[in-house]
């Protein structure tokens, strides 16, 4: 049963970045570029605001921290992790793909040079980025409350923030999307959703041939504590 568990939120987590992109961009850059986007500046301003109300007043003013100064100290710290637990992900999802290689590939890879491809993923962009934030922050989220660190959730998941779930754009890509396929008459298009729907299936028959269980997702953020230490925010009971 763990076996299977892993497997689906390793699946889940690849998920996130479109089988059109992943395989071939630089992860690190994605990463970046996610928390670059409104959504990502969005949850850095929610990671700020948990940061100030957890840190430690009094270790605050002994390493002479300003309130001001652990957002952006904070989100440096999110960002390094999180793309530690992507680029580690992916390395494994990577090396099932190359064992198991999609036949589409490379006819799906010429498609995406057409302009109408380039296009839907254009207006696709904000929601593999929303994906990617919402993986990063609910898996640091997981192990903060798992490792008893003693930092509020930042996830909309988690906290139920309506404000920050309103500005998640995965709603309004999924329409836009829908609308602009259904008014395309691209048969450039159509093929590469076609192909870009039997590749996502090859991908999970991959990872199901994973024969020994990957870690856990929150694990690839152990060790952040120490990071959150130098911002005062304290672990253990």
């Amino acid at each position: 049963m763990l076996f299977s568990r892993r497997t689906i939120v390793t699946a889940l987590l690849l998920s996130a970045a479109s089988p059109t992109w992943a395989q071939s961009q630089d992860k690190a850059a994605l990463v970046r570029d996610a928390f670059a986007s409104p959504y990502g500046k969005a949850l850095t301003v929610e990671l700020g605001k948990a940061l100030r109300t957890s840190a430690d007043p009094a270790c605050l003013a002994e390493k002479g921290l300003a309130a001001d100064q652990l957002e952006p100290r904070g989100r440096d710290i999110i960002l390094s992790w999180g793309t530690r637990m992507f680029e580690s992900t992916g390395a494994l999802i990577d090396r099932q793909n190359a064992a198991n290689p999609f036949p589409g590939a490379a006819e799906r890879d010429r498609l995406e040079r057409n302009a109408d491809v380039k296009r839907f993923l254009a207006i696709e962009q904000p929601m593999r980025q929303a994906k990617l934030l919402d993986l990063v922050f609910e898996h640091f989220d997981r192990y903060v409350l798992i490792s008893g660190i003693k930092l509020g959730a930042v996830s909309p998941v988690a906290t139920g923030n309506k404000e920050l779930l309103d500005r998640n754009p995965i709603e309004a890509t999924e329409d836009a999307l829908e609308q602009f396929v259904a008014k395309s008459k691209s048969s450039a298009l159509k093929r590469f959703l076609e192909l870009s729907e039997q590749a996502a299936f090859a991908q999970r028959a991959a990872i199901s041939k994973i024969t020994s269980p990957p870690p856990l997702p929150h694990t690839y953020f152990r060790g952040v504590e120490d990071d959150l230490a130098a911002l005062c925010i304290r672990s253990g009971k």
